[in-house]
């Protein structure tokens, strides 16, 4: 706090003239204010025993003593559940930190900011490509919101008030849609799993059979890692006029298996973290949104496309804002705001680094690593394959005789994150699996520290 001569206090917006007036007003001088604190331990430190002050290199000195205390970094994780850790190139976190980048802010006059438009357009059209569909807008929030956004946007297609989800879509992910829809009258109810871990198609048939409803969810890799039969859920919910809406935790499943307009897809929604974004103690995270073009009035949060200015130069522009902050608040769409510009621009720089091949490349190494840890695990005597004949992506069920409490001690030397327990349940539609786990492996668990990890666990 600065004495300023014309303030007391620089950020209290008063002249010392007013001040004066005020405490005239009720008849009192400043230090008598000050005096009603005396004694108090927020103002003389009393009771809160705060050690002496300390000079920079002191500080730095004694930060790096509390540090050394921690275990270490962790170099891989084995708990996925919808935010996965992956290696992310240097050339990714410079080139979106570029101050050019960081600095620039939603776009309310859009003419000025090319390069963050043109930063959104790029991201727009890979999202488009590894998605197979015709329009994605520039990022949401999150997996979870976007998943819920997908849902409105298919009850304002249908006007239906009931929607169909999977039982075997991330817990997080089912409760946001409920938070989502049920609040404005629309009944969420959900299709059983089979015993593959699969969306049960008898039950999904029987509810499409009762009831109309706007759209159908479903989840691939669902949340126990298991690849869900897309095209024969999207043949069997159109024929009841639904909309279908596919859904992915791990976008690194968009490198190697089918989505979208080939699978019948009328949405595709999901989480983009894994497109060179860190688990940053759970955020922030980028929430993908492709769609079909005759669905682009429908659409939530904003487009951006390509155009020419009046010297023949290529342009970019804001083609829709259908936000409550740009239109009729009843007639909008969404009200997402900032729309994790940032986060949108460092996916598009992991995808363009990595390429084609070598996001194909990604994919397929989670898919073997997990497919190695499992084996070797399963060859301890101790782990075994909870739903065996179903295809997985990069994380699985597997059943042991080690105690949750035991297999954090096992691998508390061990420096990855130990896997998800599913003794709860997930939901009330799937009961808890006691001494079971989701396991997840990606391209940052090497060969020696597998082999670290079945060594602790034999």
């Amino acid at each position: 706090m600065q004495n300023t001569g014309r303030n007391r206090f620089s950020f209290i917006p008063a002249t010392v003239d007013e001040q004066q007036a005020m405490l005239q007003k009720i008849g009192l001088q400043f230090d008598d204010i000050v005096q009603c604190f005396a004694g108090n331990a927020c103002v003389e430190g009393v009771g809160l025993h705060l050690p002496e002050g300390l000079t920079e290199d002191q500080m730095v000195e004694a930060w790096d003593a509390i540090m050394s205390r921690n275990s270490g970094p962790m170099k891989a994780s084995l708990l996925g559940a919808g935010a996965y850790m992956h290696f992310i190139p240097a050339v990714v976190p410079h080139l979106a930190s570029l101050p050019g980048f960081v600095t620039a802010y939603t776009p309310y006059q859009p003419e000025v900011s090319q390069g963050t438009l043109q930063s959104s357009f790029e991201y727009q059209s890979f999202m488009v490509e590894l998605t197979d569909m015709e329009l994605a807008n520039c990022s949401m929030y999150d997996g979870a919101s976007s998943t819920a956004e997908a849902m409105l946007m298919a009850h304002r297609v249908n006007k239906v008030d009931r929607v169909l989800v999977a039982a075997t879509l991330n817990p997080d992910y089912l409760a946001t849609v409920r938070t989502y829809l049920e609040p404005q009258g629309i009944s969420v109810d959900v299709v059983k799993m089979d015993d593959s871990g699969q969306m049960s198609m008898e039950d999904l048939s029987s509810q499409l059979s009762v009831s109309a409803c706007s759209a159908v969810l479903v989840q691939s890799p669902n949340y126990f890692g298991i690849i869900e039969n897309l095209e024969a859920i999207g043949t069997l919910v159109h024929v009841h006029n639904a909309l279908f809406v596919e859904c992915f935790t791990e976008a690194m499943a968009l490198g190697l298996l089918k989505y979208g307009i080939g699978t019948g897809a009328d949405a595709v929604v999901g989480e983009g973290q894994s497109l060179g974004l860190p688990m940053s103690f759970g955020g922030p995270h980028l929430g993908v949104f492709a769609t079909l073009k005759k669905y682009n009035r429908e659409f939530p949060g904003r487009i951006v496309g390509e155009s020419i200015d009046t010297k023949g130069r290529t342009a970019f522009v804001m083609t829709l804002r259908a936000r409550e902050q740009d239109i009729r608040r009843e007639k909008a769409t969404s009200n997402i705001c900032s729309n994790h510009a940032l986060n949108a621009l460092t996916a598009a720089v992991y995808l363009g680094s990595v390429g084609e091949l070598g996001f194909r490349a990604l994919a397929c190494e989670n898919m073997a690593k997990l497919e190695k840890l499992v084996r070797r695990l399963e060859t301890t005597g101790r782990f075994t394959r909870v739903f065996k004949s179903s295809a997985t992506f990069n994380e699985a069920v597997l059943a042991s005789s080690i105690a949750p409490e035991d297999m954090r001690s096992r691998l508390a030397g061990v420096p990855v994150f130990p896997p998800l327990a599913l003794a709860r349940g997930v939901a009330p539609e799937v009961p808890g699996m006691p001494h079971s786990y989701l396991v997840c492996a990606t391209e940052m668990l090497k060969d020696g520290l597998l082999e670290q990890v079945v060594g602790a666990l034999s």
